[in-house]
């Protein structure tokens, strides 16, 4: 008899959900990457019992129909991709399928589903991986999903949940990243009952920015700086280094929209910064990086916090010239105020790395063999 066995479909995707759900902010983000995907204005997230009683999204997007609701809920469904070259260039947020089964077989899910244009809508009911219900029923457009329960089959799972004031800080920056990385969308967050965030879409980026980073102050704004090749454009605010900040306010990497953890732009920004930041401190802000989707892969890491460019060292100078001419600019002003326009002194010129000086910093930097 051979050793060796297929696993049934429901224990592979609770195999799965062990690297994609983490824990409920996990779900949170995972949900959250669907609306936006699907070109919602405006979602409402509402949480309970630290994200383990209740987690519901819910978005005005363009709504499923019935086939596409129970295909979603399927291992690899996906309306993302289609072919293998599609894996080389991700304009999405999500895109491999696995999230909607992965939350469902370690919760109690609820989903339901209406397109613009259908007199109703679509409802399924799963329990811990098992479909139990899908029928008709009267909603608004949009979709929204109800995840109850989470962890309910797996108690090994709930038990290494840290506190519900880490689970819950942990959703909030979730809800905090993807309305920076979406500054067009409303974003409304209500834990047990009370609103503890609304950033509607009539906040600017900045004036977004200023409110999750409790900062009342001026930015130093990274204007779109000009395409290079392989590269469309850098934008976003950074606090000035003489300022003090909260705690909350550091500095927020975005690529295309997708808030990632990375040195390399982490240490560019540094770098644009490093006659004027003070021993100690590190820089607080925003910056968001656009390319071509071709030019970065997202297909590293499972929860897609970790991206690989194809000219690293290309995006470093950029993104530290960028900031290194903000930084002027900004420095330029402040002596105009000063002293005005009459007698104002020559800004001191910060001088602009040559593309080799900039790649050994970088080089040392980050400890890459050149």
């Amino acid at each position: 008899m051979s050793k060796i066995r297929i696993l049934p479909e429901h224990l592979a995707n609770q195999i799965a959900a062990g690297e994609v759900i983490e824990r409920p902010a996990s779900v949170v983000k995972e949900l959250l990457e669907n609306s936006l995907d699907a070109g919602a204005s405006r979602i409402e997230i509402e949480i309970e019992g630290s994200g383990t009683r209740l987690i519901r999204v819910i978005d005005n997007g363009e709504g499923m129909d019935e086939d596409d609701l129970l295909l979603s809920l399927e291992r690899h469904g996906t309306s993302k991709i289609r072919e293998d070259r599609d894996l080389a260039a991700i304009s999405t947020l999500g895109f491999r399928g696995e999230a909607i089964p992965s939350i469902a077989s370690v919760s109690q899910m609820t989903v339901t589903s209406r397109p613009a244009g259908s007199p109703l809508g679509s409802q399924a009911v799963i329990s811990y991986g098992k479909l139990t219900k899908v029928h008709a029923t009267g909603s608004v457009y949009g979709t929204q999903f109800e995840v109850r329960n989470l962890f309910g089959n797996t108690p090994a799972r709930r038990k290494f949940l840290r506190t519900a004031r880490t689970e819950l800080g942990h959703i909030d920056e979730v809800v905090q990243n993807y309305a920076l990385g979406a500054p067009e969308v409303t974003f409304i967050l209500r834990i047990d009952g009370k609103e503890i965030r609304h950033l509607d879409n009539s906040l600017t980026l900045a004036g977004r920015l200023g409110q999750i980073m409790s900062y009342n102050g001026t930015f130093i704004d990274i204007a779109a700086s000009p395409a290079a090749p392989g590269i469309q454009r850098v934008f976003g605010y950074l606090i000035p280094p003489e300022e003090a900040v909260s705690a909350s306010a550091r500095l927020r990497t975005f690529v295309n929209g997708r808030a990632i953890r990375d040195r390399m732009m982490a240490h560019a920004v540094a770098e644009g910064l490093r006659s004027f930041l003070m021993k100690g401190r590190n820089p607080a802000g925003l910056v968001h990086l656009v390319l071509p989707a071709g030019e970065v892969d997202v297909n590293v890491h499972p929860a897609k916090h970790e991206v690989r460019f194809r000219n690293s060292r290309d995006i470093h100078l950029y993104i530290n010239q960028a900031v290194a001419r903000a930084m002027q600019s900004c420095q330029q002003q402040i002596q105009s105020r000063i002293f005005g326009h009459s007698q104002m002194r020559e800004a001191e010129q910060i001088p602009q790395a040559n593309s080799e000086t900039c790649k050994e910093d970088f080089s040392q930097g980050l400890n890459i063999p050149r």
